[in-house]
Parts: C-alpha cells; sequence; structure tokens
C-alpha cells in the first residue's frame, strides 16, 4: 500500500478543514493511500516533520494557504535522495498558486485531483541561495497586507481582508531606491513595488505578472512600479489595477529573467509566498528548473 502524509495547517481558512477532514481521508484512502495526518502546531513545525521523516511517503500533501505549502515544499528540497510528489489542497484566503496549477478550490475536489492529477515538474525560486519560494518574492506597497492580516480577520472575511489591509496600506506608500541587475537589464530608480514570481496572478489578480506565463520554463517574472510623484501617476496606477491593463501603465513595466538581484542602502522587507522573508540591503534570486512535481489538475479538467 502506497503511504501518503498529510500535513495540515487547522487554523488555515476559516479553519474549514476540520469539517472536510473525514472525506478527504475517505478519498485517499479509497485510492489505495495509507494516510498518516500531521496537524502543524507551529510555524516551522510542518517543515521539520517533513524533513525528519525523508523516505516514508510516496506523496507529500499538505492543506492550508501558501505558507503550508511553502514549507512543504522547502522541506522537500531539502531531501538527499528521491523528491516525492507533491499534493495541495487548498483552505488558505487567496490561494494564486493553486489557481496557477489549476486545483480546484474545493477541498474534496482537490483531494480528488491528488489521486487522479498529473505530475507537473515545477520550477521553484531560491533567495540568497538559501531560502526557497514557489511563486512569489516581493517588497514595497502591500507585501506586508499577507502577513499582517490577523488570523481573525482572515477567517471572518476571507479573501476581503486583504482588500481591508491593501487599502489601509495606500495611505503609507514609500518608495524604496534600488539598483537591479540581471541578464537582460540593468536598472535603477525608486520604487514603491517589485516582484519576482512563477505564477499566473497575485492577489487573485491575472496579468500583473506579464503575458506568456509558464511555471517550467526557467525564467521568473520580474514586476517593477515605479515611484508614485503625483496625483496622476496614482490614478494611472489605480486604472491600471482596475481596469486589468498593466501593458499600457507607464509606470510599471514586467520583463522575463533567470537570475537578478535588487541592491539598495537601506534595508527592505521582503515576503516570500506572502510570508516575511527578512528586511534585506542585498538580495539575489535563481530559478531551480524543474525542481520539485506537484500534482496538478489533469490536462482535460
Amino acid at each position: 500500500m502506497k503511504k501518503m502524509l498529510l500535513v495540515i495547517n487547522p487554523n488555515s481558512g476559516k479553519a474549514q478543514i476540520k469539517y472536510r477532514l473525514l472525506r478527504i481521508l475517505q478519498v485517499l484512502s479509497s485510492a489505495g493511500y495509507e494516510v498518516t495526518v500531521y496537524p502543524t502546531k507551529a510555524p516551522k513545525d510542518g517543515y521539520e516533520y517533513i524533513v525528519k521523516n525523508e523516505g516514508r511517503y510516496d506523496v507529500i500533501a499538505c492543506s492550508g494557504g501558501d505558507g503550508t505549502l511553502n514549507e512543504t515544499v522547502g522541506a522537500v528540497l531539502q531531501y538527499k535522495g528521491a523528491k516525492p510528489p507533491i499534493g495541495y489542497i487548498p483552505s488558505g484566503s487567496t490561494n494564486d498558486f493553486a489557481s496557477s496549477l489549476n486545483i480546484p478550490k474545493g477541498m474534496v475536489r482537490a483531494a480528488q485531483n491528488i489521486v487522479s492529477g498529473r505530475l507537473f515538474s515545477c520550477d521553484i525560486g531560491i533567495m540568497n541561495n538559501s531560502r526557497s519560494f514557489n511563486y512569489v518574492a516581493a517588497f514595497g506597497a502591500f507585501t506586508k497586507v499577507s502577513y499582517a492580516t490577523p488570523q481573525h480577520l482572515k477567517n471572518m472575511l476571507g479573501h476581503q481582508a486583504y482588500v481591508i489591509e491593501a487599502v489601509k496600506s495606500l495611505t503609507a506608500l514609500k518608495p524604496h531606491y534600488m539598483r537591479i541587475c540581471c541578464d537582460e537589464k540593468n536598472v535603477q530608480g525608486r520604487y514603491i513595488y517589485g516582484m519576482v514570481s512563477n505564477t499566473e496572478s497575485v492577489g487573485g489578480v491575472k496579468g500583473l505578472t506579464g503575458p506568456g506565463i509558464d511555471l517550467q520554463d526557467g525564467y521568473f517574472e520580474v514586476t517593477l512600479i515605479k515611484e508614485i510623484r503625483n496625483p496622476v501617476d496614482m490614478q494611472l496606477l489605480v486604472t491600471a489595477f482596475l481596469t486589468q491593463a498593466f501593458d499600457r501603465c507607464e509606470r510599471m513595466y514586467s520583463f522575463k529573467t533567470r537570475h537578478i538581484s535588487f541592491e539598495s542602502q537601506e534595508t527592505v522587507s521582503w515576503t516570500l509566498d506572502g510570508e516575511f522573508g527578512g528586511e534585506h540591503n542585498k538580495v539575489t534570486f535563481d530559478v531551480l528548473p524543474k525542481a520539485v512535481d506537484f500534482i496538478a489538475a489533469p490536462k482535460n479538467a
């Protein structure tokens, strides 16, 4: 019998896992899996458990938000031997990466996807040769929203909680002077937002990362938003978000690269998959091509 580890964040997404867990286990068990359930108790708890149990499971699955998936992928990347495929049952408030893989939003349907889906070898990002991220690393406006939003608001309001915090952050936009270097171009200037991504949507917004997204092409998408200097600039940016015509907004631009560095005189806060990624005045990002296998939706789904 095949063995599966299911790591769950019991507090994620209005704590809905407690109402769905039995049905999820029935789906997985009926497909021939012996399932071990591990509820996380604190940040990094799931990560440490997965690392400690290398080689014991044929599939590593997790249920939670983007942070739970980040820990799961980071742990599997530490394996010295074969890396088992990763199944995901999203239960967070936005779940951008799950959407990019066409994983169903319903938790029981996502479990069914784990037993019937296809393997999808996906690029993973690495910051400063140490910490991984699945789909986005970012600095500037809105980046504190995901980890600064209180859990009780996430549970009550879902995605609306992020919108509330994002609107509040507009009053405190602070540009950062950055020197940005990669093989494709070197630029410098004052930016209110920058991100390095491998996803079709960020914060539920599609198109922000540019056209032609391929999660296994060995490239990041980089998006930069320039300093807001006056009300006209603000209106251009707001219009771009309302219409999602980002390619026509002169205050922002996107490009692709395999390796990129950001340097500033002051320390800047970064987020990785919506979790706090530390404060740095110099960071580098590299692509790990097709580093892990996710269980994505079947091609005909």
